[in-house]
């Protein structure tokens, strides 16, 4: 079998802008304009019609680019998603310059990007405190703030009050800080600004220099967090080693709630789309986290996953260099026309285990770097939506086309979404 030279010139003219769409919409914090503009121009289909495309061209190995002298390799086959998931972090790191550049700026000690003899213990700091794969043992203090802060959510709106993206998302945020930190931290608006302002710094990677002053205050508000953290809360568990760095390691669980709120503002459409069964998921706790991870598979949160050889290594009979990127688009394995679910609302592939046995789907990644926080914030998240909805679908009041269950778009702008809820207050 000859070696591939990769994407020809024509279809490198038509793939990178694509590309770079992706990149433009935000990875660390979203920018709306960019958001709405993809969706509209239906960035998400049409990178996942190319790549059906160059993969019936090139065959399933993971494709060679070189974009501005990086080298990267674009991973087409599902059963190579998860073959780098699982092999992370030796060959694949989950680092890799790209992020460390990234989280440089507000989590320069994070899991992700630490080396090898530091990611051991500060994966199993993560691991302990957001109880991993097991029922979290502060469930119950973690319920009350989900409660308390979609009561207060509720109450703010009002019985005829509009929901719309910047009061759910800081309310989501005030959930985020209640349950890291404790109640008392829900009105710390401070920390989640200074948080954006470094996030917004992060999207420009290695490109625009560290803003250490503001880094420095984030960080030291996060730790005053930590020592402060109330009985009960997720901070609480965290050991105090300052080999493990936990005001880095907290700093992440603030940034990913951000993608959580976007995946659950998402799911309130879902719940009014037509066709929808109007009890999906009304009193069942298992089904509010079905629909979150659907509405994550139909709308990734995290639009490319990127893993980085630490090694020469080979993959389907191809040698690639140490430092190679591999670039997992999401949506284009979520949404792929051979599974028959691609395009419809199904959250049952999440509760009977059919989700599970597809090697692309991976809403909350997978393998050794897969979000330790998944469990825990599918239960939050959920009971959250849960309280805020009182068991009665939202009803969608933008000028937006209406979902159908059966046939959902590619793309969604989540900051367009506005709702009116109904249901027991």
């Amino acid at each position: 079998m000859g070696a591939d030279p990769g994407p020809g010139t024509l279809e490198k003219a038509r793939l990178l802008p694509l590309l770079a769409a992706q990149v433009a919409r935000g990875v660390i914090v979203r920018r709306p304009g960019w958001e709405a503009l993809a969706a509209a121009a239906g960035a998400d289909r049409r990178l996942g019609a190319l790549l059906r495309e160059l993969r019936e061209r090139h065959g399933d190995r993971p494709l060679p680019l070189t974009v501005a002298g990086r080298p990267l390799a674009l991973v087409l086959a599902p059963g190579d998603v998860r073959h780098l998931l699982e092999g992370t972090p030796d060959p694949f790191s989950p680092g890799g310059r790209e992020k460390r550049g990234a989280l440089e700026h507000f989590q320069p000690h994070g899991v992700l990007v630490s080396d090898a003899d530091e990611r051991g213990p500060r994966r199993e700091a993560n691991e302990e405190a957001l109880a991993t794969g097991r029922p979290h043992p502060d469930t119950g203090a973690l319920d009350f703030q989900a409660d308390e802060e979609a009561r207060v959510l509720r109450h703010a709106l009002g019985r005829a009050g509009a929901l719309d993206w910047p009061r759910f998302s800081a309310s989501f945020d005030a959930l985020a800080r209640r349950l890291v930190f404790g109640e008392h931290a829900a009105g710390d608006h401070l920390t989640t600004v200074l948080l954006r302002h470094l996030r917004s710094r992060a999207d420009w990677a290695y490109a625009l220099p560290v803003d250490r002053r503001t880094r420095r205050e984030f960080l030291d508000r996060v730790r005053a967090g930590i020592s402060g953290a109330a009985p009960g809360s997720l901070a609480a568990r965290l050991p105090r080693d300052p080999r493990v760095r936990p005001e880095d390691q907290v700093a992440h669980w603030l940034f990913a709630f951000d993608a959580t709120a976007i995946a659950s503002f998402r799911a309130l459409a879902l719940l009014g789309a037509r066709g929808t069964d109007p009890d999906a998921a009304a009193g069942r706790p298992d089904r509010w986290a079905a629909t979150l991870q659907e509405s994550v598979r139909l709308w990734p949160t995290t639009l490319v996953i990127l893993r980085e050889a630490v090694r020469e290594t080979a993959l389907r009979g191809r040698v690639f260099a140490r430092g190679t990127a591999f670039v997992v688009v999401s949506s284009y394995f979520h949404r792929d026309p051979r599974l028959p679910y691609a395009n419809a609302f199904a959250p049952r592939i999440w509760l009977d285990g059919t989700a599970r046995a597809e090697p692309g789907l991976v809403p909350f990644s997978h393998g050794p770097a897969g979000c330790p926080g998944r469990d825990v914030v599918l239960t939050a998240a959920s009971r959250f939506l849960g309280a805020l909805t009182g068991g009665a679908p939202p009803a969608r009041t933008d000028a937006g086309v209406p979902l159908s269950a059966a046939d959902l778009p590619v793309s969604l702008d989540h900051t367009a979404l506005r709702f009116s809820l109904g249901g027991a207050p």
